[in-house]
Formats: structure tokens, sequence, C-alpha cells
């Protein structure tokens, strides 16, 4: 090849012919079987002029059966073709759904997975909750136990079991509750302590910074150091 050869502009590869799908062979169907009723309609009064000795009409009733004959040949064809890509288009539409199904349980396995080490992590955590909630009770009852003789001790100090447990609850719903506590996202338990927290859970002040407040307020309170 010279270098002329090579600076010619090479023509374009042909485009590959595009298989139409079972809707578009359908149409063609349809329009071809048509057409063939509309020369089968004109058979019979062809045939019938035909019988007479007439020339002309004998060359049109033989030009009208050949064009029976490919009307046929081409509905017969469109038919098996009809047939045949029905069959493909719904070997592809199960090759397509094997494989989004094969993509979904791939992700389905995956969220379980997940799902499963959560459940662990949960149990974990609950059972720290619960060894820490039970020290909250106790200690508490015991420094109420503890206060001095002649002392009383000092009713705002949080140490009642009910008002915890209360704490506790709405500590569940500042940090699992979403505005509005639309999505049912909430711990199992949580309580707002207080409609204006409806919107902003995040807002509810936090359990331990209370309890610490109590605390202080408690020893400030025997100790005579508090301001009121």
């Amino acid at each position: 090849m010279s270098v002329i050869d090579n600076l010619r502009p090479k023509p374009a590869p042909a485009a590959k012919s595009q298989i139409p799908t079972a809707q578009e062979i359908a149409g063609q169907l349809a329009t071809a079987e048509s057409e063939l009723a509309a020369l089968e309609k004109e058979h019979g009064k062809v045939a019938l002029d035909a019988l007479t000795d007439n020339p002309p009409a004998a060359h049109a009733l033989s030009a009208l059966e050949g064009k029976l004959i490919d009307a046929r040949g081409r509905v017969s064809r469109l038919k098996a073709a009809y047939r045949a890509a029905v069959e493909r288009d719904e070997a592809a539409r199960r090759a397509q759904l094997a494989a989004l199904q094969k993509t979904q349980l791939t992700a389905l396995r995956k969220h379980l997975e997940i799902r499963d080490r959560a459940a662990v992590a949960l149990t974990d955590a609950i059972s720290e909750a619960a060894k820490q909630f039970h020290l909250l009770l106790d200690h508490s009852g015991k420094a109420r136990a503890a206060c001095p003789l002649g002392m009383e001790f000092p009713p705002a100090s949080l140490c009642e079991h009910e008002l915890l447990r209360n704490l506790v609850a709405a500590e569940y719903f500042r940090l699992s509750a979403a505005p509005g506590n639309k999505d049912g996202r909430a711990l199992p338990g949580a309580q707002m302590p207080h409609m204006q927290f409806e919107w902003q859970p995040q807002a509810i002040p936090s359990m331990a910074g209370k309890i610490k407040e109590a605390s202080a307020y408690a020893v400030a309170k025997l100790t005579g150091k508090s301001a009121d």
C-alpha cells in the first residue's frame, strides 16, 4: 500500500442490520395479512372474469395468483419470524430477570449480614445499658441511704427510680427520634418529655448532664455551699 493510499479516506464500516423486535414484526405481519386479504377478495372476481374466453382476464388472473403466492409466502415467513422473535425476546427477558435477581439477591444478603451484625452489637449495647442502668439505680439508692444523720436528703437530687426511668426514656428519644417522630425510628421505650421537643429531639437536655447537675446540687446542699 502506497503513502497516497494511506492518505485516502477509508470507507466507513457497514452498519450492522438490526434484527426487528417481535412488536415490529407484528406490525409488518398485520400489513402483509391486510394486503393478502385484499388480494384474496379480488381473486374471486378476476377468476370469474377469466372463465370467459378473455385473454386479458386470463393474464390478469395469472398475475394476481402470482401476487397471491408471494403474499402468502410473505405472511407465512412473517408468522414464523414473529414466533422466533417472541421466543428470542422471552429468552432475553428471562436472562435479564435472572441477572437482576442475582444482583438483588447479592444486595439482600449484604443487608441481612449487616443486620445480623447490628443485632449482635445491639444485644451487647443493651447488656451494657442494663448494667449501667442497674448501677444508676443502685447507687442512687445508696446515696440516699448514706445521707448524714440529722440531714434531709435534697429532694431535687434525681435519685428516685421513677424519675431515673423517665430520664432514660427521654434520653432514648433524644438520641434516636427523628424530628416529628414520624418514621418510627425511636428506640423502644423512648418518650418525649415535653411537646416542645417534638421537632427538636436533640434540644432535650442530656441525661448525663442533668444527673451530674443533680449530684452537684445534692452535695452543695448538704455541705451548705448551695446558693439557694
